[in-house]
């Protein structure tokens, strides 16, 4: 947004003349001249005081805000902020399975949710369940309701308590309705009538309704063939059955009125059968969500981090509906106007916190602005609510402090495309909102019609519906066979690649696409064409081959005697080569004939290097910065191995498996002067426009395509004393307590589908061109994107009239002149990517290594042997670790080999000593380095904090000289700690350099014994 504020602001600055300078001249009243004497003047402000050109993303405000909080209240003091949710929820369900064993109720649980999963076919494995559940904890929807979810408490498991109410309820239903089925059942035996007596047989009329009951399963009442066995007997038997009088007979007298009596027993009772059905589906882990998020909030607190997504839900906690709440008086201060773009994709808990803001800047007399398009709501799924653009925020700010102004005029699209889309989200919008019973779809698109400013009377859209052909496993093949064609025909046109964009619903119909056309350019390319593309898959890390090399060796490092690594450094090494001879020749000897001599000779020195450290090392033994295709990559790869250096603990194993967590994740983002297609998703593309785009596969869904889980609850009994319960969406829930719920929800699927179809076609500026399955006849209502926009087409008569041979063509296929968009900036770009061997640079000589030297004081060595002793105690828990944790300050280069030397035989005698190692055993609850809020603003630091049972104890680390200063620091931290209710507090001082403990305050004991 910054870099499109200051291009046009460039362009006015230099008096060219656009759409858009023209329209803000109108808008303002400007000549052409005050328009770039008044740009001119903001470029300067924006030079000068640029920290004051306040753009950023909602995240990275409220993470300012939250920053500027927590530092003057003393909270979380630097906490790390984690942006990917799946790690954290790794560990987090892998520490909730180490505790089987020792939980008892948790244990007992888990055991027969596994027992559950295998009676129900499924695996029996419950982690990658567990891993799939808990995302929910991530959801607004369930933080909203989290603290109104029951918890277990102590041995009481409420979830229990609630499956067995749930259970009996079913058993009742069960027993009535399976002795009816039984009873009739044994009529139909007793009078000789046999199955192929029955109208369809066991699958027809009620005798299946029967069968089904009688074995225990439930059966829908609802069906056409069991509303006609309930009014005549005549419809029971088949027509050609030797007992058909009898069957009649048997029917009207005793069978239709046991029928009745169930159809109504269910119509009174099976919604309430069918809820807790519903309900018990996903209850073993919806029982499991509490310990979930219980062993959430604790990992978080160990490891002091904050989630990305946590911040929303922080930051409403702390102003809790409050109109002026402290934490924003700095940002009031500072900003008097604010404007919030893509309004349609804030979420509730975003919008909570914007309110004081809005409503503090209206008190001020000051103007905001929202900004938004509800019909391009397409981030549901993380939050977003298109409703707060559409009905909330004017309700807040009130009708008088509120101005609605709609922009109908679109600069970016051909005059037909943008008739086109006019005309078929106004029908579109209508089908959507008769198949939900509802006119939210309306009400979202009334504001659809926009007047073009662009290519007045031209513009290209080309809607092709297309049949599976025989041999073919879908009608998608038809789609890729066409595809090449496209491209050429819009080359013959003069259309550049990179003004072409081929947009997918899915990353594997982006594969797809990408890899299909490469087959094509490589075996039928036309001579003058080209196919070249650019996607997700094509700019992701680990597709390089400089990448797959450097973790071939990586990989090779930390295991060198596993075969499938080095046959896949060896691969790396040496492409090419058949793949057996590989792995059949890359033994131990064979492979220093493959690798670079420095690499092996220096495998043992090499695994001593912190991460980033050994990828530079790397990358320099192996000649990799001399491929520039590469350059882009290797530096994209060091850039995460240094991201991960700083915020992980940095060794090559946890690297590695930080790396297959994350490597679907990471790719480099390519200048946008590259002439290729665009290959992208419909939510990467969303902001962006291309002159022609491309849609193969019109075959997403309306409804949803994997179930979400929905919070329900009910006023019916019992579950009106269970609060919010999980359900999975299913059409099963139409027939239950919550089928407002569901009917709530698919409306809501509907749009959030219409709604990507929309941004999906209104990114053309030139030409749009697209694919769809043809719908099957005497279809019921649209099950797909391509179902709803044909019958779009054919509901309009003006549309209908251009559609033939199943394809709509609307204008000519051809390259459109195009106003001077600006002068172009061309990045520079590197031929080499330099690395170097570290140990010939420019090493900074550090204070710490003097202590040990003939020529320094003996004040000063005690002092920096001081330094480090404390920086090496910061990183110790228990004394089990602390050879292993100086080790591995070594191996991140905290310490030199001498220093670590020095320091190993104190250490040692440290946690021998018969008072000092007591501190360090395994039974404490350790804190180190605890940053403290002391009365009158100040704030200072505890070196090490023992939490125990029955007390609490104070470690401060001091050299040199003994001073009364000393002493009265530790009584003040023991002073605060006893105020904030820690159990008798001691403290003590130790000195590093003599190792002497001074006691300084004891706790009512005197025991370090538990």
């Amino acid at each position: 947004m910054k870099e499109r504020i200051l291009f046009y602001l460039n362009d006015f600055a230099k008096g060219k003349e656009n759409n858009l300078s023209k329209e803000i001249c109108s808008e303002l009243n400007y000549n052409a001249e005050e328009l770039k004497v008044r740009s001119r003047n903001v470029l300067r402000s924006i030079l000068h005081q640029y920290s004051l050109f306040a753009i950023s993303t909602i995240d990275a405000f409220f993470q300012k805000v939250i920053r500027s909080f927590t530092r003057e209240a003393g909270l979380l003091g630097n906490f790390r902020l984690e942006v990917e949710n799946e790690l954290v929820l790794r560990e987090v369900v892998d520490e909730l399975m180490d505790e089987l064993g020792t939980n008892k109720q948790l244990t007992d649980w888990v055991v027969e949710f596994s027992r559950d999963r295998l009676l129900e076919g499924e695996n029996w494995n419950i982690v990658a369940a567990l891993n799939g559940f808990a995302r929910e904890i991530f959801n607004e929807e369930f933080q909203a309701i989290e603290d109104q979810l029951e918890k277990p408490t102590g041995d009481t498991n409420p979830y229990k308590e609630t499956m067995n109410a749930l259970r009996k309820e079913m058993a009742v239903y069960e027993n009535v309705m399976k002795g009816k089925a039984q009873e009739a059942l044994s009529i139909i035996d007793d009078n000789g009538i046999t199955v192929d007596d029955f109208n369809y047989k066991d699958q027809g009329t009620a005798l299946k309704y029967f069968m089904e009951f009688a074995r225990g399963k439930h059966y829908p009442s609802t069906g056409s063939r069991i509303q006609s066995a309930l009014t005549n007997g005549a419809n029971w038997p088949a027509k050609k059955s030797r007992n058909y009088p009898e069957l009649v007979a048997l029917a009207n007298n005793q069978l239709i009125p046991i029928l009745r009596d169930m159809v109504k027993y269910d119509d009174e009772n099976g919604p309430k059968y069918n809820s807790a059905f519903q309900v018990l589906q996903n209850f073993y882990a919806f029982g499991l969500i509490a310990d979930i998020t219980r062993k959430m909030k604790h990992y978080k607190q160990e490891n002091n981090l904050m989630l990305l997504s946590d911040a929303p839900k922080f930051l409403n906690g702390v102003i809790n509906d409050s109109d002026t709440p402290f934490i924003y008086e700095k940002v009031g201060s500072y900003f008097r106007h604010y404007l919030i773009d893509e309004f349609q994709d804030t979420s509730g808990f975003q919008w909570k916190n914007f309110k004081p803001l809005l409503k503090d800047a209206l008190d001020q007399f000051q103007a905001s602005m929202v900004v938004g398009d509800v019909k391009q709501s397409i981030y549901r799924w993380r939050g977003g609510d298109q409703q707060l653009l559409q009905l909330e925020v004017g309700k807040a700010m009130g009708p008088e402090a509120t101005e609605i102004k709609e922009l109908n005029v679109n600069y970016r699209s051909a005059e037909k495309l943008v008739q086109f889309n006019n005309i078929l989200f106004h029908k579109a919008s209508e089908i959507v909102s008769e198949m939900a019973g509802q006119p939210r779809a309306v009400d979202a698109y009334h504001d659809v019609d926009q007047q073009s400013q662009r290519f007045a009377g031209q513009g290209y859209v080309q809607i092709t519906f297309l049949e599976k052909q025989e041999g073919e496993e879908d009608w998608t093949s038809e789609s890729m066979k066409l595809l090449p064609q496209v491209i050429e025909d819009l080359q013959d046109q003069k259309v550049k690649l990179k003004d072409i964009a081929i947009l997918v619903r899915k990353n594997e119909e982006g594969q797809r696409i990408a890899t299909e056309l490469l087959q094509y350019k490589n075996a039928q390319a036309k001579p003058g064409y080209r196919y070249d593309v650019v996607s997700n898959e094509s700019l992701r890390l680990d597709t390089a081959s400089s990448v797959k090399l450097i973790l071939s060796a990586l990989r090779y490092l930390h295991n060198p005697n596993d075969a499938i690594v080095r046959g896949e450094l060896a691969y790396e090494v040496v492409r090419g080569k058949r793949l057996e001879t590989i792995f059949t020749q890359a033994g131990k000897n064979e492979m220093e004939g493959l690798l670079p001599e420095e690499f092996v000779k220096q495998t043992a020195w090499l695994n001593k290097l912190s991460v980033f450290e050994l990828t530079e090392e790397l990358i320099r033994m192996f000649g990799l910065g001399g491929d520039d295709s590469e350059l882009a990559y290797i530096q994209a790869f060091q850039d995460l191995v240094l991201e991960f250096s700083s915020l992980e603990k940095n060794d090559l194993a946890s690297f590695l498996e930080w790396w297959e967590n994350m490597k679907n994740k990471k790719s480099i983002q390519v200048a946008g002067n590259v002439d290729a297609i665009n290959i992208l998703t419909i939510h990467k593309a969303k902001g962006l426009q291309f002159k022609y785009v491309i849609i193969p596969f019109l075959n997403w869904r309306l409804n949803h395509e994997i179930a979400p889980l929905l919070w329900v609850q009910s006023d019916k009994p019992p579950f009106d004393k269970m609060g919010y319960l999980a359900v999975r969406y299913t059409s099963s829930l139409e027939k239950t307590f919550f089928e407002e719920a569901y009917k709530t929800e698919q409306s809501k699927a509907y749009i959030d589908n219409l709604n990507l179809l929309y941004v999906s076609f209104t990114r053309a500026e030139e030409g749009l061109i697209a694919f769809a399955n043809k719908p099957r006849p005497n279809l019921q209502k649209p099950g797909t994107v391509g179902d709803l926009v044909h019958e779009g087409i054919t509901r309009d008569t003006s549309l209908a009239a251009q559609f033939k041979d199943d394809q709509l063509v609307i204008g000519t296929l051809k390259k459109l002149n195009v106003e001077d968009e600006g002068e172009e900036y061309l990045p520079a770009t590197l031929n080499h990517y330099a690395s170097f061997d570290w140990r010939q640079k420019l090493v900074i000589k550090r204070e710490g290594i003097e202590f040990f030297e003939e020529s320094v004081s003996e004040k000063r060595a005690k002092i920096n042997y001081g330094i480090l002793m404390h920086r090496l105690l910061a990183h110790i828990p228990h004394k089990q670790e602390a050879e292993a944790v100086l080790n591995e300050l070594h191996i991140q280069n905290l310490f030199t080999e001498e220093e670590k030397n020095i320091l190993l035989p104190q250490l040692k005698a440290m946690m021998a000593h018969p008072v000092i190692g007591t501190w360090f055993d395994k039974q404490w609850e350790v804190r180190t380095e605890v940053p403290v809020l002391i009365p009158g603003g100040r704030q200072s630091r505890i070196d090490r904090v023992m939490i125990g049972r029955k007390n609490t104890v104070i470690i401060d680390y001091k050299t040199g000289e003994k001073k009364q200063q000393d002493r009265t620091q530790v009584e003040s931290y023991t002073g605060l700690l006893s105020q904030m209710g820690y159990p008798n507090v001691e403290g003590y001082l130790l000195y590093l350099d003599e190792m002497e403990v001074v006691t300084v305050v004891k706790g009512s004991t005197l025991s370090l014994e538990f």
